[in-house]
């Protein structure tokens, strides 16, 4: 481990659930206190169960909006927070926090202490407007290569370093039986997982489409949809519509989800989400997946064989393959071996804390 003084760390962030952003999130942040810094997080949303996970590592946590829509009207209470504690390094984690911590830095420059402002970017597509906010920080932190390539080819962005993200296996054992009663599954049936925001990008349409033809072949699976978002209830008629509606499973948020990556069949992907969603997770457990051939999703499986990428046309194509996967447990135990071998060498914990610490040395 490097040797570094000891700083104070502040992370501006969403309530994420325990997997994506919110992993990074949480493993960024026990890194930084196994290495010796103090690390302060604040949550500018609630519901993701991220308070007790990074409270349980060491950090300190402010939780300045109880509601899971972030308002920007929470970025005097960010300041105060900033001025109290006095970070040598303000970390904005998502483009969606960039308005409030650059906000917050002007509202702090009166007191006669400065500090460092990283935003971190986990999207490839930014408006006019993110761009120029995030255009203010003093250093940009990317974690997928497709995000890197994105923003290098963005003139106005500079000082981007590149930090490989981690995929570490959850420790938490619930028993299946236990689990499923937990939050409504059938533990005799096969469960499909999905962790997506339910925006257009994420394409859960297309999964509602895949789950009525993987229906024709098997009656027997149950699909988890984790996310939150304005297409919640479009999304649900649809499935209504399409007769798939008693096999789905919506959670806006799922603190039990550390718990449920052990009992997953599969994970699915329909669409362009940061990380894949839980690709990475499911790599470290080894969980095979189906997934739309997306960046985001290429950047976590790569030419591996842990998951299988299909293209979007024909549409038919998804279902065949996640259905294959059901079906074959030879072809599940390849991918589950090659899931955890990637993640081994390819999101190696200590690599990513060695970068991340790297990166942040003034």
């Amino acid at each position: 481990m490097l040797s570094h003084s000891k700083t104070t760390y502040m992370l501006v962030a969403f309530d994420h659930d325990p997997v994506g952003n919110g992993r990074q999130i949480e493993l960024a942040v026990s890194g930084l206190i196994a290495a010796g810094h103090r690390v302060s997080v604040v949550l500018v949303s609630s519901g993701g169960g991220l308070t007790a996970r990074l409270q349980a590592v060491g950090a300190t946590v402010y939780v300045v909006n109880g509601r899971p829509a972030v308002r920007v009207s929470v970025t005097f209470q960010v300041a105060e927070i900033i001025r109290n504690e006095k970070p040598q390094t303000v970390i904005a984690w998502g483009v969606e926090t960039a308005v409030i911590v650059g906000s917050a830095r002007v509202l702090t420059r009166r007191s006669q202490r400065s500090w460092r402002y990283i935003q971190q970017v986990s999207q490839s597509s930014l408006t006019m407007m993110e761009t120029a906010i995030v255009a203010q920080a003093d250093q940009i932190i990317v974690m997928e290569e497709s995000v890197l390539h994105a923003c290098e080819r963005v003139g106005s962005l500079r000082a981007i370093r590149f930090v490989p993200p981690a995929a570490v296996a959850f420790n938490e054992m619930v028993d299946r039986e236990q689990l499923a009663l937990q939050i409504g599954l059938d533990s005799n049936k096969k469960w499909t997982l999905c962790v997506a925001p339910l925006i257009s990008q994420s394409r859960i349409d297309r999964l509602i489409w895949g789950f009525d033809q993987m229906a024709v072949a098997r009656d027997d699976v149950e699909h988890i949809i984790v996310g939150s978002g304005k297409l919640l209830r479009r999304l649900q008629r649809r499935a209504w519509i399409e007769e798939v509606d008693a096999s789905i499973h919506w959670f806006e948020h799922l603190p039990a989800l550390p718990s449920l990556l052990r009992h997953a069949q599969l994970i699915l992907q329909s669409g362009c989400v940061a990380y894949g969603g839980c690709l990475l997770e499911g790599l470290s457990h080894g969980i095979p997946a189906v997934v739309i051939d997306t960046p985001p999703s290429r950047d976590v499986l790569g030419d591996s064989d842990a998951g299988i990428l299909v293209a979007t046309d024909p549409g038919s194509e998804f279902a065949r393959r996640a259905t294959e996967l059901l079906e074959n447990e030879e072809l599940r135990m390849r991918c589950a071996l090659a899931g955890k071998q990637r993640a081994k060498e390819m999101f190696n914990k200590e690599t990513s804390l060695s970068k991340l610490l790297e990166v942040l040395d003034p």
